[in-house]
C-alpha cells in the first residue's frame, strides 16, 4: 500500500508539473477568471460522474464541512492566484513555488498534527531551500511586474501550506477519497464562479483555436485526477516526506517549459533544480542507510 501511495504522488507531480506550461498556452485566449472557473466546473462534474458511477452517495451533511473548505482553498484560491502570478511571471519560475514546502510542512507537521520529526527530511528542506536561493539569483526580475508576480507565489505557497495539513487531516479519517475531492471541486467551481461574477468580464468574448481547447481538455483532467491522486496518498504518507515529493514538479517544470514555451533555463537555474532533486533524495537515501544497519 505504501509503494502505490508514492506511485499515486509521483503521477501526481508529473500531472501537476504541466499545469504552468498549459495555463501559459491557455491564457492567450482565455482570461484568467473564465479559465479557472471552467477548469474547476469541469473538474467536478467528472469526478461527480465517477463518484456516482462507483455507488457513492454525494451527501454534504455526511462529508461535512472540511472537505468544502479545502476546496475554497486549494484548487480554488490557489489557482486563482497562481494563474494570475502566470500573466507575469515564466513558467519555470511558477513551479519552484513547491520548493519551499519541505521547509514549512515538517515544522507545521510537527506542531499541528504531531508527527515525527525526521532530521533527514529537516535536511532535504534545506537544501531546497538553497536550490530556489540560487535559481533566484539567474533570475531576471522586470520591476514590478516581477514582484507581484512573486508576491503572488508567496501567497500561493501560505495557502498551500494551510491546505497541506488540512487534507491530510481529512485522509486520515474515513470519508472516501473521491467525495473528498468531489467536494473540493464543487466548493472551488461555486468561489470561483462569484469570483467570476464580481471580477470577471462576462462580454469577453471566447476565440480560442483547437489547440487552446486540447489545452483546456488536458487542464480539466490535470485538475481532477491528480487531486484524487494525492487525497489518496495522503492517507498513508506523512505530510513533511509528501512535501519533499512534491518538489520533483520543479524539473518535471523546467523540461516542460523548455520544451514547449522556449524558455531558457540556465546553467545557474538548472544548479538550483539539481540542488532541489538532492534534497528530495537525500532524505530517503539516510533512511535506508539507517534501516539497514539496523537490520
Amino acid at each position: 500500500m505504501i509503494l502505490r501511495a508514492y506511485t499515486y504522488m509521483l503521477m501526481a507531480c508529473f500531472l501537476w508539473s504541466l499545469n504552468p506550461v498549459a495555463n501559459k498556452i491557455a491564457l492567450v485566449d482565455i482570461a484568467v477568471p473564465q479559465l479557472v472557473f471552467m477548469r474547476a466546473v469541469f473538474a467536478a462534474l467528472i469526478l461527480l460522474s465517477v463518484a456516482l458511477y462507483a455507488g457513492h452517495s454525494f451527501r454534504p451533511k455526511q462529508i461535512g464541512w472540511r472537505p468544502f473548505v479545502l476546496g475554497v482553498i486549494d484548487p480554488g484560491l490557489t489557482s486563482l492566484i497562481f494563474v494570475t502570478s502566470l500573466t507575469v511571471l515564466s513558467a519555470s519560475n511558477t513551479v519552484l513555488i513547491m520548493a519551499l514546502m519541505p521547509f514549512s510542512q515538517s515544522i507545521l507537521g510537527r506542531l499541528l498534527l504531531k508527527e515525527d520529526f525526521q532530521s533527514s527530511v529537516w535536511i532535504g528542506g534545506i537544501l531546497a531551500v538553497f536550490g530556489l536561493a540560487i535559481f533566484f539569483i539567474g533570475e531576471d526580475f522586470n520591476g514590478a511586474e516581477s514582484l507581484w508576480g512573486n508576491v503572488l507565489l508567496l501567497t500561493v505557497f501560505c495557502l498551500m501550506a494551510v491546505s497541506q495539513l488540512l487534507t491530510r487531516k481529512i485522509m486520515i479519517s474515513d470519508i472516501p477519497t473521491i467525495l473528498v475531492t468531489s467536494s473540493q471541486m464543487v466548493s472551488a467551481s461555486a468561489f470561483l464562479l462569484v469570483y467570476l461574477l464580481i471580477f470577471g468580464d462576462l462580454n469577453l468574448p471566447l476565440q480560442a483555436s483547437s489547440g487552446t481547447m486540447m489545452t483546456m481538455v488536458f487542464l480539466v483532467f490535470s485538475m481532477a485526477i491528480p487531486f484524487f491522486l494525492y487525497n489518496q496518498a495522503m492517507r498513508h504518507i506523512p505530510v513533511g516526506m509528501a512535501s519533499l515529493l512534491l518538489v520533483l514538479i520543479i524539473p518535471f517544470g523546467f523540461i516542460f517549459a523548455a520544451n514547449f514555451l522556449g524558455e531558457e533555463i540556465t546553467l545557474l537555474k538548472s544548479s538550483g533544480a539539481v540542488l532541489v532533486m538532492v534534497g528530495v533524495a537525500l532524505p530517503q537515501f539516510l533512511q535506508l542507510r539507517i534501516k539497514s544497519y539496523r537490520v
